[in-house]
């Protein structure tokens, strides 16, 4: 049992200092249980909690007045109802718990990973990417799915001093998500319109 620091609720923001401890358990957990994961894997998916829930294990939606039809937890699963509250319901135990959402998380990310055309990666290749920047761009688009911040690169940039001792380069700009099937028929479109209206 990890000893982590949490607050339920929407309105909670936590500074990377206090939360180092949750960090840990995050890295401890990968570690434990994904022996081959590199630690620029392990360091993508911590950015990303960080960016959805200042890794605090009780975090609520922004706005949704703790409705669990919105998200809940390290990663926001949405809606909370059906994902970690239905999970932790199921185990007898709290959403809340870290530790119960850690082991949830080693079910929902590999059956929602979803390769995406920027960033390639199955969920098994994740694991073995070595660039800190790639790997919290990939688990972003890969498994978040939303819209960029540039933060969740200050975030891996942080985690991996704090953890590993390690300095990342300056990234570059990343790559646009691959364009869902309808923006591509409206893109499509959009081509054909602006050649016919420049011929």
């Amino acid at each position: 049992m990890s000893n982590w620091t949490y607050t339920i609720g929407a309105g909670y923001y936590y500074n990377h200092m206090t939360l180092i401890q949750n960090a840990m358990n995050v890295k401890a957990f990968f570690e434990e249980h994904y022996p081959s994961m590199t630690k620029e894997a392990i360091i993508g998916i911590i950015a990303n909690m960080d960016h959805e829930s200042y890794l605090n294990p009780a975090q609520q939606e922004h706005g949704k007045g703790g409705s669990a039809s919105y998200g809940y937890g390290l990663l926001m699963w949405t809606p909370a109802r059906t994902k970690i509250v239905a999970y932790a319901n199921q185990e007898g135990g709290n959403w809340y718990d870290g530790d119960l959402q850690l082991d949830y998380a080693r079910i929902s990310i590999p059956s929602t990973w979803i390769v995406s055309q920027a960033y390639p990666y199955t969920w098994a290749q994740y694991q073995t990417l070595n660039d800190y920047n790639e790997a919290t761009r990939t688990f972003f688009y890969n498994f978040e799915r939303g819209t960029w911040h540039d933060e969740l690169d200050e975030y891996a940039a942080f985690w991996a001093s704090e953890l590993y001792g390690d300095t990342p380069p300056s990234p570059e700009p990343p790559l646009p998500p691959s364009p869902e099937e309808e923006d591509e028929d409206l893109l499509l479109w959009l081509v054909m319109f602006l050649c016919k209206f420049f011929k």
